[in-house]
């Protein structure tokens, strides 16, 4: 009786394991840790071979090395650019936060000051030299980090690859 437990206990981890297993589309740099991933029902824009503009399709199923979409079959050798803004990534979230949180802060900063000296402190409408200094670096630092984010990878570029991971 007591050696039937662990082995049930496996034979669920195991079976939990097949059962969760999912296909996915990663998108990354070679030697690089970070990884743009898609899964079925997600959005993906890409350019394919020949084409001068990009298409927004929904994924739909994967097969070998094919992506089957709403409205395209693509083999992934197919697809030349992707816009990797919408797909899921293993980028920090406190960065992607801090885009929008840093201006928003730098703004909010320089009108509590404002507020203060002409509300409060019954002065003529200016703001303060080191608190504007102060504002405008946060929001300078969110915009850059907004623009330094990578929004595109060119798929023609050997430094990047392309691959569907989970097939059985």
């Amino acid at each position: 009786m007591k050696a039937k437990w662990p082995f049930l206990i496996i034979c669920l981890l195991l079976l939990s394991e097949a059962a969760f297993s999912q296909t996915y589309l990663v998108v990354r740099k070679k030697g690089s840790m970070r990884k743009y991933e898609y899964f079925v029902g997600s959005k993906i824009v890409y350019k394919q071979k020949g084409q001068e503009v990009f298409f927004t399709d929904r994924i739909t199923e994967f097969a070998d090395s094919t992506l089957v979409l709403e409205n395209n079959i693509l083999h992934t050798s197919q697809i030349t650019e992707i816009d990797v803004r919408g797909a899921e990534s293993n980028r920090s979230k406190f960065l992607g936060a801090s885009e929008t949180l840093l201006p928003t802060v730098g703004i909010g900063l320089m009108a509590i000051d404002l507020f203060n000296h002409t509300v409060v402190d019954g002065q003529k409408f200016s703001l303060d030299r080191s608190t504007t200094t102060t504002a405008g670096i946060l929001m300078l630092t969110g915009y850059t980090m907004k623009i330094a984010r990578r929004k595109k990878v060119n798929l023609t570029n050997p430094k990047f690859e392309i691959y569907i991971v989970g097939l059985k």
